[in-house]
């Protein structure tokens, strides 16, 4: 009878593990900026099935750190060395874990000034092709008098833990792997 119940319960964990790797993880960020300064991070496992995980709030009181107290020095040991690694290598990975992520929902509204008319401008022409060739719903307005970045914005997306290993098992690969 327990040996079934513990089969039970290692069948449901594995089972668990599985759908965790497998199914999506949507994930909610928003940002305000008025009444006042707002960030939150929500998490949603299994394919948005289960209740949002609030993972960062700016607005949650963060708990004061214990002091740390002065450790010995240790012998610091190194690990194994790695190859040099290629600026291509680190690129191609980025590349690989960037299409890992399915954006679902950008959208915003936002109004930004730096102070200097001309860094504006140029700042607000090289976020143009940015905002508006994705398909978004995003306004940008530059503020040419005054310093400010006032607005909120939504960002929606998912991905797979799934979709992640792969590209950094190519890159453990390409790094640690034989010599070519």
């Amino acid at each position: 009878m327990v040996w079934q119940v513990l089969l039970w319960l290692g069948a449901s964990l594995l089972v668990g593990i599985f759908l965790v790797v497998i199914l999506p993880i949507r994930v909610l960020c928003t940002w305000q900026s008025d009444p006042a300064k707002r960030a939150v991070v929500l998490l949603r496992p299994f394919g948005g099935v289960f209740p949002a995980v609030r993972v960062y709030d700016s607005a949650r009181k963060r708990a004061d750190k214990p002091e740390r107290r002065a450790s010995k020095p240790k012998n610091k040991r190194r690990g194994p060395r790695l190859r040099g690694i290629a600026v291509t290598d680190v690129t191609e990975l980025l590349d690989r874990l960037l299409h890992a992520f399915q954006i679902e929902e950008l959208r915003g509204n936002a109004e930004f000034g730096t102070g200097d008319p001309a860094e504006t401008g140029q700042l607000f022409g090289q976020l143009t092709p940015l905002v508006y060739s994705t398909g978004s719903r995003f306004q940008l307005r530059p503020n040419f008098a005054e310093t400010c970045l006032r607005g909120n914005a939504l960002l929606q997306f998912r991905f797979t833990l799934w979709g992640l290993v792969w590209p950094l098992v190519w890159f453990g690969w390409r790094v640690m792997g034989p010599v070519r």
